[in-house]
């Protein structure tokens, strides 16, 4: 029970950081999140970048703990969710390390900023995916009071990562506005959600 209680502090620390960007009225950043993506909040010319890295950084160290806790405490048939929670983690803090280094949503970006660009994009895309293949397996398995929400979460997940493809290979931002928004505080339910299923475990 006492590990549970460990986990389920890292959970919630993990789901506030990883929301950081509620945050954004606070340090007047001028990326409108709007048409923006979220990751321009980290740009190292904008007012707090450096406290938003620092947030997906620990969001992203916590999901690895969260992932060894996990690879203990569930059943092997969902040690899936773990290898999730680790692919989230791990992508999570390198789109930490290897910021954005201009806001396209501010203004045309030098050819320079190209390369950190792509690095990033890339692992937050790992991120993303690990964990809404992470919420949709916690929907399948979920039981009893659990089982709605998770599957509420995995909706938002999944249908506004499924939007961002679309609109991106539309032309679009891909992970602009809104959904983009929503999906990220759905994760975040998903990293407590996830650890609310190892609590009967835990007990017995």
């Amino acid at each position: 029970m006492r590990r549970w209680g460990t986990a389920a502090a890292l959970a919630a620390v993990a789901a506030l950081t990883n929301a950081n960007f509620l945050l954004a009225p606070l340090t007047g950043s001028r990326v409108d999140l709007g048409t923006g993506v979220i990751s321009e909040l980290s740009v190292p010319s904008q007012p707090g970048s450096a406290w938003f890295r620092l947030g997906d950084g620990t969001a992203g160290v916590l999901g690895v703990a969260l992932a060894v806790l996990a690879w203990r405490a569930v059943a092997p048939r969902a040690r899936f969710r773990a290898v999730c929670l680790a692919a989230f983690g791990a992508a999570t803090l390198a789109s930490a390390l290897v910021p954005l280094t201009c806001a396209p949503s501010l203004g045309p970006c030098p050819a320079s900023a190209s390369g950190a660009a792509a690095v990033h994009d890339g692992v937050s895309v790992v991120a993303t995916t690990a964990a809404v293949l992470g919420g949709v397996e916690l929907a399948v398995r979920a039981r009893g009071w659990l089982r709605p929400p998770a599957v509420a979460v995995a909706a938002v997940a999944l249908g506004c990562g499924l939007y961002e493809a679309v609109t991106f290979a539309l032309g679009g931002t891909g992970g602009g506005g809104a959904a983009q928004r929503w999906q990220v505080l759905a994760v975040s339910a998903w990293l407590v959600l996830e650890v609310w299923t190892w609590r009967a475990p835990a007990r017995r």
